[in-house]
């Protein structure tokens, strides 16, 4: 349900919707009030009534909100004393400063329409008229001074200028209901109001009191200059303009500023702790006249440069936390550019804190990479003392010794290869390799079981790595039998091709063929089946990929699984 509204924001809703008929008649109300007789009776009364509308109208305090004692007292005071000493400078003061209002309405107004800023813009122009040409020329002519002429068109013929006012819109009710007032625009208005005026009477000295002409040449002459700035300001081509200097200007507000950012910058590139580069930073901001010191806080530590004084401004950028004691309390301008430093010294710092996160968790893959190669390593030799133990309870007494005789050096090699990796894990040492024919016979020797087929083609006897191909083999037996302990019979076998050209070592079973969604993972990630970890072929894609080789499927047909560590003609050139 909504609230019944007050008298007074009735009254307030009503004056936002006639704002354009309060402006009218206030300017109504001005021009009348200067066509009267100076000092009269009647001109403070229409003086009165102007000052009343303007009231209502005024852009600083909203039209709904209600105005304290004190403020009712002031310009209750402030109207009558006016009234009372009314005077000729008083009015010119006056026009100066609602030019100065207008301007500040006209230049930051944004409505509908172009129409609204139209509106002020032809208010604007009918003041500035009445202050040349009524109010000035009263006070420093006299009222006798003015011609008839000029008396007659100032009385009749410039309220025309306010015909079409009537005609415009002003601002709509959302727009006024927030006034917007920009007090740069209205000071710079105001000054250039007051130039023109004591412009045109300084003139008026070398034209022989012709007071008219010194305003035609004054307005000539200003006119002129501001084209001239606006050249300046923004040039059709050539250096940058005034617009330029002026912006680097207020960039640095008296600061190095773009010599302690190269400083930082310097440092951020030198410096790698997060910490030693926060108190660098912050001695070369402390460095400037009117800080006095800086004090951080961060998850890294705490610190602080210079002494502490009488003010201090705090900034919290990610996890930094800058405080900057001055000797002055600081601008908005200041307070912007100290805030824009501790952004930069704040980014510089998250940086380099990602920096060392990134270097810890290097390390810790470099670790656990080395780890999980070990563990394949270690899981291999423990499969080969497994399938050792497994066989020699199989095999009579007489040939037990000679298992043994035919694997124990094989496995004590691997253990020593090992030891070596878990000794240096960082050094990247190379891998000892041994001619093809040689690796195939122990294989030969050490693969005892008859379930398993060997089949091999060596037409060139080059050196290959044995650990590689020890763990790709022994990666695939264990898979088959993973395989027949779940149930399936299958057949295994393994087939070596070392020519000129090509080098291939492929593990073939009889079972299913791997499931899709696996095989864009295969060889890619360690991929989890059941209990297994599942990171045999995973581990020796990357051994493979670091001796010059790779991991494929070659086959995945029911029935036909081919798995094959292939090195081609490049890859043995390269080699």
């Amino acid at each position: 349900m909504a609230t019944p509204l007050s008298t007074t924001q009735r009254l307030a809703s009503r004056v936002i919707m006639a704002r354009r008929w309060v402006v009218i008649g206030m300017l109504l109300a001005l021009h009348a009030a200067l066509m009267a007789e100076p000092g009269g009776q009647m001109q403070r009364a229409w003086l009165l009534v102007h000052f009343g509308l303007f009231l209502l109208w005024q852009p600083f305090i909203a039209a709904d909100r209600e105005l304290e004692i004190f403020s009712v007292a002031m310009l209750l005071a402030i109207t009558a004393t006016t009234l009372y000493f009314l005077a000729g400078w008083m009015i010119v003061t006056w026009l100066l400063i609602l030019i100065g209002i207008l301007g500040g309405r006209v230049f930051t107004v944004r409505g509908t329409s172009a129409w609204q800023n139209r509106f002020y813009l032809v208010a604007f122009g009918y003041v500035l008229a009445v202050l040349l040409l009524r109010a000035v020329p009263a006070l420093v002519l006299g009222e006798d001074g003015v011609p008839g002429s000029l008396e007659t068109f100032i009385e009749f013929g410039l309220p025309v200028v306010l015909a079409p006012l009537f005609a415009m819109p002003a601002e709509s009710g959302s727009v006024e209901s927030n006034p917007v007032f920009d007090f740069f625009y209205a000071v710079l208005v105001f000054q250039l109001g007051v130039v023109v005026v004591l412009g045109s009477i300084a003139l008026m000295r070398y034209t022989d009191d012709a007071y008219f002409t010194s305003v035609a040449l004054t307005v000539l002459g200003f006119g002129g200059a501001l084209f001239v700035l606006a050249v300046l300001w923004n040039p059709m081509r050539g250096f940058g303009g005034l617009r330029t200097y002026f912006s680097g200007y207020l960039l640095s507000v008296g600061m190095p500023f773009e010599l302690w950012m190269r400083r930082t910058a310097e440092l951020a590139e030198g410096e790698s702790d997060a910490g030693q580069f926060v108190e660098q930073a912050l001695r070369e901001v402390a460095s400037f006249a009117w800080i006095r010191g800086a004090q951080w806080r961060s998850p890294d530590g705490s610190g602080q440069v210079g002494d502490s004084g009488d003010y201090a401004t705090k900034f919290v950028y990610h996890e930094l936390e800058v405080v900057f004691h001055t000797e002055i309390s600081l601008s908005p301008a200041l307070f912007l550019h100290m805030r824009l430093l501790a952004q930069v010294i704040g980014e510089f710092y998250e940086g380099k804190r990602r920096e060392a996160a990134l270097r810890r968790n290097a390390y810790l893959q470099a670790v656990h990479e080395t780890g999980a190669r070990l563990t394949h390593d270690v899981k291999n030799l423990l499969q080969s003392l497994y399938a050792l133990t497994s066989m020699a309870q199989q095999l009579p007494g007489e040939g037990t010794g000679g298992l043994m005789q035919r694997q124990l050096p094989q496995l004590a090699q691997r253990l020593r290869t090992t030891l070596d990796k878990l000794r240096a894990p960082e050094v990247a040492t190379r891998e000892l390799t041994a001619p093809a024919r040689a690796w195939w016979r122990d294989l030969e020797k050490r693969v005892a079981d008859p379930a398993i087929g060997l089949e091999a083609r060596i037409e060139a006897d080059i050196d290959v790595p044995p650990a590689l191909f020890d763990s790709f083999v022994e990666n695939g037996i264990d898979n088959a039998r993973q395989k027949m302990r779940e149930g399936a019979a299958l057949e295994l076998r393994i087939e070596f091709t070392c020519t000129a050209q090509k080098v291939e070592l492929a593990v073939c079973d009889s079972g299913a063929p791997v499931d899709a969604a696996t095989v864009r993972r295969l060889f890619r990630e360690p991929i989890e089946r059941g209990t297994r970890l599942g990171i045999g072929l995973y581990q020796a894609a990357r051994l493979a990929a670091h001796a010059g080789y790779r991991v494929e499927l070659v086959d995945n047909r029911p029935g036909h699984v081919r798995i094959a560590l292939v090195r081609d003609e490049a890859a043995s050139g390269e080699g």
